[in-house]
């Protein structure tokens, strides 16, 4: 139910994840007039994830893909938006990666690096640093222009900024609402995209991801660790160690064996003793070839999809929402590695099948 003349309204954002309230943020930026749908029962994975960014992927550490253009920006517009919302979410931190054998340690003394590897890592042969806290003979890397963002936080802020804006309704969209009408809809559902009778023909892949909250009393950690796991430092003695990957039971409900297996991976990776204080869990909104889902149907041009930012979504959305609201504001040319008009044949294929 609209609580606005349809007349009054330029988008309808579905969902207040982070996709969405970026997308609506920017949308509003722009002069235009947005009313976002978001039902509370509806559980949000983007609130669950560690919110880790970093430039680098792999135990060669390569950079991740178009890294020179999310960074920066992303560094730019967190900070802008943190005083724009007047609150902290934006932690730039280094990312320290132990080496995980010998094997991995001679290929970075032996190889040559790329001209600008030392641009975004550092390396060091020895665990001298973290000898008390990390399991690692063979020293590691050390990751630069990397850190956490706290989605809770930012998300928590965006509703009481979207509320006291009167855009917000918290009900369940009906998505057939959105034919015909005279604004577009935008759908930003997170996991539950791969349902929406509209985009149902996408590859989506998604993912559970399970995690814990833990406490680790007296130590003194700033960075993140992360070698098989991560242990995002949130508060004085309390982490956030993740995370696990299933592509079976996609639900919101944490399991006996995800907990297992976390505390597993953190005894192979740290050495203090840890205490369980939360196990929370989620599904990634991850695709088939690892890229996010934007665009409008191929039919119904006024009804959009930003979606399918999977695990690395606090580094995707801020370049792709405001890319993909200048589309939607000027029709300015969105990336094709992004765009939906990728998957023009499977959408062929679904309405002839």
């Amino acid at each position: 139910m609209m609580n606005k003349e349809s007349a009054d309204i330029d988008f309808v954002i579905v969902g207040q994840g982070l996709a969405g309230s970026l997308l609506a943020y920017l949308l509003l930026q722009k002069g235009k007039r947005v009313q976002i749908f978001d039902a509370p029962e509806i559980p949000s994975s983007s609130k669950v994830a560690a919110g880790i960014f970093n430039p680098v992927t792999g135990r060669k550490l390569v950079k991740t893909w178009m890294a020179d253009e999310l960074f920066p920006f992303l560094e730019q517009f967190y900070l802008a938006l943190e005083k724009e919302l007047q609150t902290k979410f934006f932690h730039q931190v280094l990312i320290y990666r132990p080496f995980p054998n010998q094997e991995v340690q001679e290929y970075f003394k032996r190889n040559v690096l790329p001209e600008n590897f030392y641009d975004f890592a550092s390396l060091e042969f020895e665990n001298i640093k973290y000898k008390n806290l990390v399991k690692s003979e063979w020293g590691g890397a050390t990751t630069k222009q990397s850190g956490w963002v706290d989605l809770k936080i930012l998300l928590d802020t965006f509703r009481v900024y979207f509320k006291e804006k009167g855009i917000l309704i918290e009900e369940k969209f009906n998505p057939e609402t959105a034919i015909s009408q005279p604004y577009k809809t935008i759908f930003c559902e997170g996991f539950q995209g791969k349902f929406n009778p509209f985009f149902n023909y996408l590859p989506f892949n998604p993912v559970k991801g399970e995690v814990l909250d833990i406490s680790i009393d007296g130590i003194n950690l700033e960075e993140i660790i992360s070698q098989g796991a991560f242990v995002v430092p949130l508060s004085q003695n309390t982490f956030r160690l993740g995370a696990t990957y299933s592509w079976h039971e996609l639900d919101f409900s944490p399991t006996p064996q995800g907990k297992k297996e976390l505390i597993e991976k953190y005894h192979k990776l740290m050495k203090p003793d840890l205490m369980v204080v939360n196990h929370l869990a989620g599904v990634r909104p991850a695709t088939k070839d690892r890229r996010p889902f934007v665009g409008m149907h191929p039919d119904l041009q006024q009804i959009g999809i930003f979606n399918g930012l999977g695990s690395k979504g606090v580094s995707l959305a801020p370049y792709f929402a405001n890319q993909f609201a200048e589309f939607l504001v000027t029709g300015k040319e969105l990336s094709s590695e992004v765009n939906i008009n990728r998957f023009a044949s499977l959408y062929l294929g679904a309405e002839n099948s």
